[in-house]
């Protein structure tokens, strides 16, 4: 039960309480200024809030809740900062406001001040704000060589607040040694697809899960089928780049790699971006497939369909690009619905990078 609220002194826009200093210091409020506790207004507000402290000005006038925000509002990503400080606060986690950078810091479940040292570091974003694909990349780093995790805590119109572990992200890479086994083949465009009729074509299956059998539900693993293979466009670019499928016409004419390219863009939006992400998780010896299903780009297996579930989702990009940070939250609870990690891959020159999202519960 909250006794009578601790008597605060609002002097050059902070407020300074001289008693239950180090019960609230260790409780991460505040710092300690020449034996009292200084708070930011912030801080206040939400104790104010919690009927800890009542305020006062230099003439001994109750400053209200009103009052105290208006002195941090106008600060930007203050509000957002002190939505998710409170949401914290009020699950009984120890937080930390941190006046000089973006972040809140976040000590483990029971921690004291002078306990135990902040595990993460809390990122405030507004769910409908966007912000460029850089930003979290940069900072992901940032916070890592601090030694510590970075959360990304998104903000609604309701001021529900959803947090999500944020990572770098580096696959390993496997041996790619299928490519030298397959037959070259020739495919023939139908629509927005290829179809190989010739009677090779479930090596391609069986040897690397390129396509779907046609009229095979489910095709188990590293089975030869004898039914023609139907392949999506981005794999049978793939597939033309290293020289192991030539895609045809109806008429017999060979389609060049760029008009298959050009083809491909007509008929799927981003294709460039898609084709070098699938490519790169391809080079690295894992399998994408379609991910639409569950709103994102693709589906990443390890080994292969048949052989296990996806672990991954990926959603591709491009590190110049903004995002909203509700689109990144929509595919991520699709992932943990379905027990998945959601990795984030952008084009960034040459390079593909990646970043991880898992859901986090404080």
């Amino acid at each position: 039960m909250i006794g009578m609220p601790v008597e605060g002194k609002l002097e050059s826009g902070m407020v300074y309480l001289a008693e239950q200093v180090e019960k609230l210091y260790r409780q991460g409020y505040g710092e300690l200024v020449d034996g009292r506790l200084e708070l930011h207004p912030l801080e206040a507000s939400f104790l104010v809030w919690r009927g800890r402290i009542r305020v006062v000005d230099e003439r001994g006038r109750e400053i209200g809740l009103r009052d105290l925000m208006r002195l941090f509002v106008n600060e930007p990503g203050s509000f957002l900062k002190y939505v998710v400080y409170s949401d914290l606060r009020r699950r009984d986690r120890l937080v930390v406001y941190e006046r000089s950078t973006d972040f809140l810091r976040l000590y483990p479940k029971g921690a004291k001040i002078g306990e135990a040292a902040a595990k993460f570091l809390v990122l405030p974003l507004s769910e409908d704000r966007p912000v460029p694909h850089k930003l979290i990349l940069d900072t992901v780093e940032k916070v890592a060589k601090l030694r510590k995790g970075l959360v990304l805590a998104v903000v609604d119109d309701e001021m529900n607040v959803t947090y999500y572990r944020t990572q770098n992200f580096i696959p390993d890479g496997r041996p790619v040694d299928w490519l030298d086994d397959l037959p070259e083949l020739v495919g023939t465009l139908v629509g927005d697809r290829v179809i190989v009729f010739d009677e090779k074509a479930g090596v391609l299956y069986a040897k690397g899960f390129w396509g779907h059998p046609l009229g095979v539900d489910k095709p188990e693993p590293f089975e030869v089928y004898e039914e023609p293979l139907q392949l999506p466009l981005i794999e049978a670019l793939y597939l033309s780049a290293k020289e192991k499928l030539k895609v045809e016409t109806y008429d017999g004419r060979i389609l060049s790699l760029d008009e298959l390219r050009r083809i491909f863009s007509e008929v799927r939006e981003r294709s460039e971006l898609r084709e070098r992400v699938f490519r790169y998780w391809r080079d690295l010896g894992y399998v994408p497939k379609a991910g639409s299903k569950y709103g994102a780009d693709f589906l990443v297996y390890e080994r292969g369909p048949g052989l296990e579930h996806a672990p991954y989702l990926c959603v591709a990009g491009s590190v110049g690009e903004r995002v909203r940070p509700v689109d990144l939250i929509r595919s991520g609870r699709v992932a943990t619905s379905v027990r998945k990690d959601l990795i984030v891959s952008l084009v960034s020159g040459e390079h593909v990078v990646s970043y991880k999202m898992t859901w986090f519960k404080p």
